[in-house]
Formats: C-alpha cells, sequence, structure tokens
C-alpha cells in the first residue's frame, strides 16, 4: 500500500493526496487489516473459553471432538452441555502455555464427568482420554464415543 502511495506521489505529485477517494480506499484498507488482525482473538479464564465471538465453560463440556480440516491439520471442537461449540486449531491453543493449562485443565475435568471424547481426540491428547476412563462411564458409553 505504500508502494502505490509513493507511486502516485511520484506519478502526480501531492496534489493526487487531495483527492477524497484515495483516503476512502486508505481508510477502507486499514479497517480490513485491523479486522483480520483481531479476528484470531483467544481468551480464557479460569473456567471459560472464547475463541472469536463464541465462548464455552470449559469445566461444562459434553463433547470433545479433533476433526481433520484439509492444509490447515485438525480442528478441536469443544461442545457444552447448552449446546454452545467453539472450533479452533490446536496449535493456537498450545502456542500460550497459561491458556492452554486453563482449557486443558477443563477439558480433563469435563473428560471425567463423561464428556464424550472422539478417536481422534483421544489419540492426540492421550491424559484427557486416561481422565475420561477414570469416571463413571461404563464400556457401552466408550465404544459409542469411538463411533463418532
Amino acid at each position: 500500500m505504500v508502494v502505490i502511495l509513493i507511486a502516485l506521489v511520484v506519478h502526480s505529485g501531492f496534489h493526487a493526496l487531495s483527492c477524497w477517494p484515495i483516503w476512502l480506499v486508505l481508510a477502507a484498507y486499514l479497517a480490513f487489516l485491523v479486522y483480520a488482525s483481531r479476528s484470531e482473538v483467544l481468551t480464557a479464564g479460569a473456567d471459560w473459553m472464547k475463541f472469536r465471538r463464541r465462548w464455552v465453560p470449559t469445566y461444562e463440556l459434553t463433547s470433545i471432538q479433533l476433526v481433520p480440516r484439509g492444509a490447515n491439520g485438525h480442528e478441536l471442537i469443544l461442545e457444552d452441555s447448552h449446546g454452545r461449540a467453539v472450533g479452533i486449531t490446536p496449535y493456537l491453543l498450545q502456542a500460550n502455555r497459561r491458556l492452554w493449562d486453563l482449557v486443558y485443565l477443563g477439558m480433563r475435568y469435563s473428560a471425567a464427568n463423561g464428556a464424550t471424547i472422539d478417536r481422534t481426540a483421544r489419540g492426540a491428547f492421550p491424559e484427557v482420554a486416561a481422565a475420561s476412563l477414570r469416571g463413571t462411564r461404563s464400556a457401552d458409553q466408550v465404544a459409542e464415543s469411538d463411533k463418532l
């Protein structure tokens, strides 16, 4: 964008900068950059996680799934008892160790209290899977989650 402005000034002089459509295009481009940089905001508290505009209470999860998503790897989908769901790539969570610890502890707690975990998630997060087996779930419930 800076290169375009320099080329415009070199070609037309500073008079070109007094033209309002140029400033309109610059403002739209700047607004896009600000929006694009804020679209990957991840926040977490002691018992909740928010990604983009969706949030879930991490200690009330009913489903933990790890779904393949093409070139981006996998998407971790966390769903709570109220039907809210958040999908996020695990590397975004794991990039910030403190946030990952908050979410991971909530996943382990939910797994121990009956959250269903699909096979891919059990392979990627074996400690969460072990917590789910220590819970009160029967072998039928574990077999049912294997079908997911």
